[in-house]
């Protein structure tokens, strides 16, 4: 009979070592889960950049024997998030396909400047960009997508007037 009494203390001892390990285990998981979620938070999660309205206009350039299109995205930043720049614009087809992509401080070709857009809380900001691509006919659905300096994207779908 006490044969059998020590086995039944190992089994205890080893089965509340388990319990402990799993436990350490699942707190620590925990922990490292809540102080990742706290730094990640104070940049990226906190832009929520709206566009309110875009346009896509098909231009010519004679001087420079150049076509393409001036694509303007209107933005608004919301009272509690933080100021952002907007650095690169994109327009593609509505089912993912890259048309162009350029920097949101290229107005028209030759005309970039050294900063991008800044748009403060609670602002709106004219973000303008030029693709050369040749042209689409007027009123194709196109997305245009904003993105961030954080790595955020907005995302607004117009048409091609």
């Amino acid at each position: 009979m006490r044969s059998r009494r020590s086995i039944s203390d190992i089994v205890a001892v080893v089965l509340l070592i388990v319990i402990a390990i799993a436990a350490a285990v699942i707190i620590y998981m925990w922990l490292s889960g809540l102080i990742g979620t706290i730094h990640t938070s104070t940049s990226v999660t906190q832009v929520k950049l709206e566009i309110i309205g875009a346009n896509v206009t098909y231009v010519t350039y004679n001087s420079l024997k150049l076509a393409g299109y001036n694509v303007t995205a209107y933005v608004y930043n919301p009272p509690g998030s933080p100021s952002t720049s907007i650095t690169l614009g994109e327009l593609e087809f509505t089912n993912g396909t890259l048309i162009c992509s350029n920097r949101t401080y290229e107005v028209a070709p030759g005309t970039a400047t050294t900063t991008p857009i800044t748009i403060t809380p609670s602002g709106t900001a004219e973000v303008p960009f030029f693709c050369t691509v040749s042209q689409l006919p007027p009123g194709t659905p196109v997305e245009i997508i904003l993105i961030t300096s954080e790595g955020v994207q907005v995302t607004y779908t117009a048409t091609v007037s």
